[in-house]
């Protein structure tokens, strides 16, 4: 059985964001060589040091367009490695109680309406974080496993790795009889290598990026918005548009509705 992995990379976890992005790529162990090799050439290719790739502060000048263009050209290339981005509007998030945030955030809501453990309503964040980890497991092999690589801020590394243990946990599957969430065994091993040394981190920086300015551009136009022709290579490899998701107040208020169909006393 040949298992999955992937890279995952953060934006907008910062204060007074308007929206916060969780994105990169997945596929198999030699599609992802594939992609390593073929990004560390192009770097090569413009005399470019690896350890200084930084997507956000590369992004905002032209000096290194053409890499950046290449760069993209590259990712487009690797037909079998598929892009994954889920964003949040941190304002619509905000606007809720802090039992339906602590829900969202991973709180297991138990048959007596209680929730337990807290969650993490001020992280909006781990509501996207949540939807990327179950939605790679679907593209699992039965019987296969997806790893996660996390690119993300030593601070939140510790209640995602809490968290990821939560959804690892079989036995809460029984504790939500509203979720649809089938392929729970199928999560792998997390972990959170340095990006400066993993050209797949280094791409998942870049997508991740180009989506957070794409969102926030979405938000600010009245959710309405064209991709960047770098953001359009970056994810021409999409396996389903639904792999590419904003979420919004709307949104947020049928996982509650959902849920509340189920457990009518629950908090949230």
């Amino acid at each position: 059985m040949i298992d999955m992995e992937s890279y995952l990379d953060e934006s907008g976890i910062h204060d007074q964001a308007k929206v916060c992005v969780i994105a990169g790529y997945f596929g198999t162990r030699i599609q992802l060589r594939k992609l390593e090799q073929a990004w560390t050439q192009t770097l090569r290719d413009f005399d470019f040091p690896m350890e200084k790739f930084h997507a956000k502060e590369l992004i905002k000048t032209r000096d290194h367009r053409k890499m950046l263009e290449k760069l993209a050209k590259t990712i487009s290339k690797q037909r079998k490695v598929h892009p994954v981005s889920y964003g949040i509007v941190v304002e619509d998030f905000n606007s809720f109680t802090l039992g339906q945030r602590r829900f969202l955030t991973g709180a297991t809501l138990q048959p007596n309406g209680e929730l337990d453990p807290t969650g993490c309503p001020s992280k909006p964040y781990f509501v996207p974080f949540q939807n990327v980890v179950k939605l790679l497991t679907y593209y699992a092999p039965e019987g296969g496993k997806v790893h996660f690589s996390f690119g993300i801020d030593r601070p939140f590394y510790g209640y995602a790795i809490e968290l990821f243990k939560q959804m690892t946990d079989l036995r809460k599957a029984a504790e939500k009889p509203w979720s649809t969430w089938q392929t729970r065994d199928r999560l792998g091993v997390p972990q959170a290598p340095l990006a400066k040394e993993i050209a797949q981190l280094q791409a998942a920086d870049f997508l991740t990026h180009l989506t957070y300015l794409h969102m926030k551009e979405w938000f600010e136009n009245g959710k309405v918005a064209r991709p960047s022709e770098l953001l359009t290579d970056c994810i021409a490899n999409t396996r389903n548009k639904s792999d590419h998701q904003f979420q919004d107040g709307s949104c947020l208020e049928l996982i509650l509705v959902q849920a509340r169909g189920y457990v009518p006393n629950a908090p949230i």
